[in-house]
């Protein structure tokens, strides 16, 4: 998978809803189980299969999104409807394209598509404490660490960030959005140091 050079945050990135093509795309990206698993959660194998990968990422509720930048996949990401809450989940930023915190631009549009189609629902996702790298975005982010729903997974922290937190943070970032039907375009408006990626 190629990725145009130069990947950069200065660019507008676009987030459109992802077909299956895009999803399979997003599969080839994983090179062993522990991977894919840390990604996606339990249920994913390794050597992926097409139709079983498709049948795990497509749930109940669930809207798959591929992030763009001129043209290259650079992430992909889920909207979930779930603990009563936009949950955000199997985020992805390619390899290719890491290192120039392009994971903002990611969750900024997520968030930004999300709040259009339900602006009351407040955001969570899910981390494993050894992410030190997401775990670190997610908090420059706003996302806090809360008690998890349901049965306790020790090896995750949920987090919470609340709708009205949400929308300022669109409007305080210096980031630029274009939101349509079909897609969201940011572009940042201000340096950004933090390493996210």
């Amino acid at each position: 998978m190629e990725v145009s050079d130069p990947v950069t945050t200065s660019a507008a990135c676009q987030l459109f809803e992802a077909n299956i093509d895009d999803c399979l795309e997003i599969s080839r990206c994983f090179k062993d189980l522990s991977a894919i698993t840390e990604w996606g959660g339990e249920g994913f194998v390794f050597p992926v299969q097409q139709q079983q990968f498709l049948l795990q990422l497509h749930r109940p509720d669930t809207s798959s999104y591929l992030l763009k930048q001129q043209a290259a996949t650079i992430g992909f990401g889920q909207i979930c409807q779930r603990f009563g809450k936009h949950h955000l989940a199997r985020l992805l930023v390619l390899p290719e394209a890491r290192g120039n915190n392009l994971s903002y631009a990611l969750l900024l549009s997520l968030i930004c598509r999300a709040l259009q189609q339900n602006s009351k629902l407040d955001f969570s996702l899910f981390v494993f404490r050894h992410n030190t790298v997401a775990l670190h975005c997610y908090q420059q982010l706003g996302f806090k660490i809360t008690a998890q729903p349901g049965p306790e997974h020790p090896g995750l922290y949920f987090m919470q960030l609340s709708c009205d937190d949400a929308r300022q943070l669109l409007t305080s970032r210096g980031w630029h959005f274009q939101l349509t039907a079909a897609f969201v375009s940011c572009q940042p408006q201000e340096t950004h140091n933090a390493d996210l990626d």
